[in-house]
């Protein structure tokens, strides 16, 4: 009986002794952590363009800046993020952000209608009215990162002045002539030609009849129609008005071969580039 108390009293002296050394250990374990909660951690702050340097015992990024004196806006970007913990040497960077709507007048270019007329030598060019341009209101959201724009985006568009057209009157001639108002679909720089109608230019057995079936004469021209659709209509500075109608072995690519009443003006005009304006109604 005397041994089993004795076996039961040193049992209670051991786990006794095991609790208070486990207690022991425990509490120097606090101890070391909460030491290391308070050992000041020293961090770069930038922000406004201005680099703070702080030693702090704070848990989080976000607690730093806050006690810095910090205030963050709702769309402020801050890296490392705000529930970081902070370690020796860490670099805290706060971008201010803000979104603004910005409204912009833009310029509208007017166009240029272009009227045929043969009350000017052919190839003439005579304003009738000027052009205005228009104007449009631009709405964008904007993004400014550090009061440096990044990003702008076009929200809307509305016209608040129409553009005006500039009107000009265009001397031509011939079967073709005072067809309205056109505008220039293409402009083209082509090698330029001249032919009569007669024999002299198409040979003994011509007919005086084009490919598509016109009959030639001044305002008409021959093109390669994979350049030139047959039946397209077309400015050439220098000449007047003329349309595609006919086509030739030789009018080959970027050339074209423009058709005058005679041999003698067929010869005066030459060989030459001029400026093609390919025309849609």
């Amino acid at each position: 009986m005397r041994r089993r108390e004795f076996r039961l009293a040193r049992i209670a002296v051991v786990a006794g002794i095991t609790l208070a050394i486990a207690a022991a250990i425990a509490a120097n374990r606090d101890d070391v952590v909460q030491a290391q909660r308070l050992e000041p951690a020293l961090v770069t702050i930038c922000v406004d363009g201005t680099l703070r340097y702080e030693r702090t015992t704070e848990a989080t990024v976000s607690s730093i800046l806050k006690r810095s004196g910090i205030e963050l806006g709702p769309q402020d970007v801050v890296s490392p993020a705000t529930d970081q913990p902070p370690y020796y040497g860490m670099v805290i960077s706060v971008t201010r952000v803000r979104i603004e709507t910005e409204e912009q007048t833009v310029p509208v270019p007017y166009g240029i209608r272009k009227r045929f007329t043969n009350s000017l030598p052919p190839g003439h060019v005579k304003d009738v009215s000027a052009g205005i341009n228009g104007e449009e209101l631009r709405r964008y959201s904007v993004r400014y990162e550090n009061n440096v724009e990044v990003d702008r985006k076009l929200i809307d568009a509305k016209a608040v002045k129409e553009p005006v057209d500039r009107v000009v009157n265009i001397g031509s001639r011939g079967s073709y002539t005072s067809r309205g108002e056109f505008r220039s679909r293409e402009v083209r720089i082509m090698h330029a030609s001249a032919y009569e109608p007669g024999p002299t230019s198409c040979g003994p057995r011509c007919t005086g009849r084009t490919a598509s079936g016109l009959r030639a004469g001044y305002g008409i021209a021959a093109v390669d129609p994979k350049v030139i659709r047959l039946g397209t209509r077309l400015y050439i500075e220098g000449y007047g008005y003329a349309i595609a109608a006919d086509t030739g072995r030789a009018i080959k690519g970027n050339r074209i071969d423009i058709c005058f009443k005679t041999v003698r003006e067929a010869r005066q005009f030459g060989l030459k580039k001029v400026k093609v304006h390919i025309l849609e109604p």
